[in-house]
């Protein structure tokens, strides 16, 4: 995939590793590469795993009897919490995942969030060491960017300049807005990737998850949330006018 300054599309590939071990669940391991994320959620007897045809859990041992004499019907997902993490597993059948549109077999994206609809509540813990609640954000503006990496050719003066002339623009006028930008990379490399000037956003280091957990398959992109915690504007960054051209009271 070749990259340039303006759009990048990242692909979100879940490769599920199963294994029985006896501790707690793992951190994910995360790679990149050409554009790809990759992400392994190892699975062990702690998991918490819900079969999405009855709405309850189920054990691991049932789980895998399951898969074992229906081999290849059932997908297992992570589902990703309030923190960004793949707290439990939702077992479901792959013709439940896909929709037919003229002839071509396309994921089914209905769980993304929509305008108009209340974002689904988050806790995310900036760079500045300050925890950022959704529910206690209610009153302020917020602003979400959905990144892989903050490194060029997307991670550029140009890029962030919108962002931080639009929050500067509002904060004139007397409008807060937090902004928020998540991303894979570590609190260190946070460090050394965003420059001495107003990137325009908080970094939320390994907070990638929040990718996977509002359906985040373009990259960057942006979701204004208002005063109450509805959804008033989606967009990738090549459309930020769509947000940054709003009268916010």
């Amino acid at each position: 995939m070749n990259f340039n300054k303006t759009e990048i599309f990242t692909f979100l590939i879940f490769t599920l590793s199963f294994y029985i071990s006896n501790g707690q669940p793992p951190e994910p391991k995360v790679t990149r590469y050409n554009g790809k994320v990759s992400q392994q959620f190892v699975m062990n007897r702690e998991t918490v795993i819900i079969n999405h045809s009855t709405g309850k859990k189920i054990s691991y041992e049932a789980y895998d009897e399951l898969l074992r004499r229906n081999p290849g019907v059932y997908k297992t997902q992570p589902i990703f919490d309030k923190y960004g993490k793949p707290s439990s597993f939702e077992l479901i059948k792959r013709s439940q995942l896909q929709i037919q549109e003229n002839g071509a077999v396309m994921q089914n994206s209905d769980l993304m969030p929509e305008i108009g609809e209340p974002l689904p509540p988050f806790i995310m813990k900036g760079l500045d060491g300050k925890e950022y609640n959704s529910e206690k954000l209610r009153g302020k503006y917020i602003l979400l960017g959905f990144w892989v990496k903050y490194e060029k050719p997307l991670y550029t003066l140009a890029s962030t300049k919108v962002i931080s002339n639009f929050i500067d623009e509002n904060k004139r006028k007397g409008i807060e807005i937090v902004s928020l930008g998540t991303t894979l990379n570590t609190s260190e490399e946070c460090l050394e990737a965003i420059p001495k000037r107003n990137c325009g956003f908080v970094p939320v280091p390994d907070s990638y998850g929040f990718n996977h957990r509002y359906k985040i398959s373009e990259t960057p992109f942006f979701i204004l949330v208002d005063k109450k915690g509805i959804i008033r504007e989606m967009a990738p960054h090549t459309e930020f006018s769509k947000i940054s051209d709003l009268n916010l009271r």
